[in-house]
C-alpha cells in the first residue's frame, strides 16, 4: 500500500486522529465521526489493521466487545496528521474546528514538546 492510499482515503486520517487519544470501541468511533457509515468504518478499520496501523482486540465475548488502538507504527503518523489537521483548521474551516476530525481526550505533545490543543 502507498502512503497516498492510507492518508488519501477520506476516512483513514479521521479514524487515525481519533485513535491518537487511545483505545476506542467501534461504537465510540462511529459516534465521534459524523457521516461515516458502519460499513465504511468497518472496512476502513480492517484496512488499517491489515496495514499494521491499528490493533483490534476483543475484550469481552458476550456480548462481543472490540477495542481499537494504534500500533506503534500507527502512532508514528501523529507527526504527519497534526500538521494536516492544523492546516485544515486554518485554511479549510476558517479557524473553526471540524467536529468530525476533532480528537477527543487529551493529546500527546507534538514533536516540539508542546501540548497540542483540542480547541475546546
Amino acid at each position: 500500500m502507498e502512503v497516498a492510499d492510507v492518508l488519501g482515503h477520506k476516512w483513514h486520517p479521521v479514524i487515525l486522529t481519533q485513535l491518537l487519544n487511545g483505545e476506542h470501541t467501534f461504537s465510540e468511533l462511529s459516534a465521534a465521526i459524523d457521516d461515516v457509515s458502519n460499513k465504511m468504518l468497518s472496512d476502513s478499520l480492517s484496512t488499517l489493521e491489515a496495514e499494521g496501523l491499528v490493533d483490534r482486540k476483543v475484550v469481552s465475548e458476550k456480548p462481543v466487545r472490540v477495542k481499537y488502538t494504534l500500533t506503534p507504527r500507527g502512532k508514528e503518523l501523529e507527526s504527519v496528521l497534526d500538521p494536516m489537521l492544523r492546516w485544515g483548521r486554518e485554511y479549510l474551516f476558517n479557524g473553526e474546528v471540524d467536529e468530525m476530525r476533532k480528537p477527543t481526550g487529551p493529546r500527546l505533545p507534538d514533536r516540539s514538546g508542546e501540548e497540542v490543543a483540542n480547541d475546546e
